[in-house]
């Protein structure tokens, strides 16, 4: 077992109790979010989140006891926030040709039926009179109906109207006409989404919070936390805010060979740059130096500029790079924690065998394996992936991230300047 595991369990195994009422009281002051899920880094003297998805796809990838307790969790969330729902409307993103995201939402269709609900797809793409029918990766079938306006009800053609609305969509490109000013529940809120959020506003609430958390059980913040700088307004395409991305880039490495240092690191730090919003592995590239970024070429330039669903990039935040020691059959690995009202439920790994222990694993080549998920009474799932059970020590950490997405702060901050 790894040096951070080791610490974790040791602290999950003596201060458990502790830690279960710091949690309840962090969760009083801001409330998370239905569900969402956490990518980790895992370095053996670290474990760190890397990325904090609010409307995530890969539920199909759980255990069936991961499964079942998100089906209990959600439950609860409802009876004890929102106890009139009882019909439920998911809309999903437009992947109509995405096996796998067609099978996490025949998932979440049976989890949130196991909460006893009444579910049904609602797509945004969807042209009246003309569902879409699509067939997921087991052969499931599946119906989105075209949405539509009773004035501030959102209801379906054939006249379902839901309590709640369930987004899994992350609503990249930005927040549809269709969803504003709606009576009904949203959950998230589609304020959360990509064309608002922003990565660095979001470490920024998880470093105050792992502050917090590791001043109460005497631990370094560095052990659980990134390194990371927001840069200002850049324009890959022009190469406008270059230099002052170089600039970030040196700050970030700086304090990183200085932690290393401390910690006796022999490894060459490096960084990821990322776009400030969005997800799905786009919009990244890893640098070890400044200079690298002086010298991009027109190609890498125009690969940062354009993200999912044709989003451009004008933000990004500089990211330290923590290399994982975790491997599936040799290959890189990276933890996934998901969550529902901010308690874990299960995991998967994220394996990549195209690329290698420094780099973005969220990529081309991608597959996603088991992760023991023992939790309450439950023995491990069957898995090949690791020999110890370390679902835990993962949620200690990413239950932290999914509470500073509760704490992103979006009606306060300033409008992004030019990077100079």
């Amino acid at each position: 077992m790894t040096e951070i595991l080791k610490l974790l369990k040791e602290l999950d195994e003596t201060r458990g109790d502790e830690v279960e009422s710091w949690f309840a009281g962090r969760r009083k002051e801001s409330a998370p979010f239905i569900y969402n899920s956490v990518d980790l880094r895992h370095s053996g003297c670290r474990l760190v989140p890397v990325d904090t998805n609010l409307y995530p796809a890969g539920f199909n990838n759980l255990s069936p006891r991961a499964r079942a307790r998100a089906s209990r969790f959600l439950t609860r969330f409802l009876e004890d926030n929102h106890p009139s729902v009882k019909k439920v409307l998911i809309v999903p993103e437009n992947h109509t040709r995405n096996l796998g995201y067609l099978e996490n939402l025949a998932t979440l269709l049976d989890l949130f039926e196991g909460a006893g609900m009444d579910v049904k797809l609602g797509s945004l793409i969807a042209q009246p009179g003309e569902p879409v029918l699509v067939e997921s990766m087991s052969g499931r079938k599946l119906t989105e109906y075209p949405l539509k306006r009773d004035g501030s009800t959102l209801l379906l053609e054939d006249g379902f109207t839901p309590d709640a609305i369930v987004l899994n969509n992350d609503l990249t490109a930005g927040s549809p006409e269709i969803l504003e000013g709606i009576s009904q529940l949203l959950l998230p809120p589609a304020s959360m989404g990509w064309w608002r959020r922003r990565k660095t506003v979001h470490f920024a609430a998880y470093r105050t919070l792992v502050e917090d958390f590791c001043s109460t059980f005497d631990m370094d913040p560095w052990l659980l936390s990134a390194e990371f700088h927001a840069c200002g307004r850049v324009d890959f395409k022009e190469s406008a805010g270059l230099d002052c991305l170089a600039k970030g880039i040196d700050k970030v490495l700086s304090s990183v060979r200085e932690k290393y240092k401390q910690y006796g690191v022999k490894e060459e730090p490096y960084v990821f740059i990322k776009a400030d919003s969005g997800t799905y592995g786009m919009g990244i590239m890893t640098v070890r130096s400044a200079d690298e970024i002086m010298e991009l070429n027109k190609k890498n330039r125009n690969k940062m500029q354009v993200i999912k669903e044709g989003a451009r990039v004008s933000e990004v935040i500089i990211q330290e790079g923590v290399p994982t020691i975790d491997t599936v059959d040799g290959k890189p690995a990276e933890p996934m924690v998901y969550m529902i009202d901010g308690i874990p439920i299960g995991g998967m790994f994220r394996v990549n065998g195209d690329r290698d222990a420094f780099g973005n694993l969220n990529a081309a080549g991608m597959e996603f394996t088991g992760m023991c998920d023992e939790v309450e009474d439950d023995t491990c799932a069957e898995l090949k992936a690791v020999e110890d059970c370390h679902f835990r020590a993962y949620g200690i950490v990413a239950a932290i991230a999914a509470l500073a997405t509760a704490r992103e702060d979006y009606e306060n901050i300033l409008p992004m300047k030019a990077c100079n």
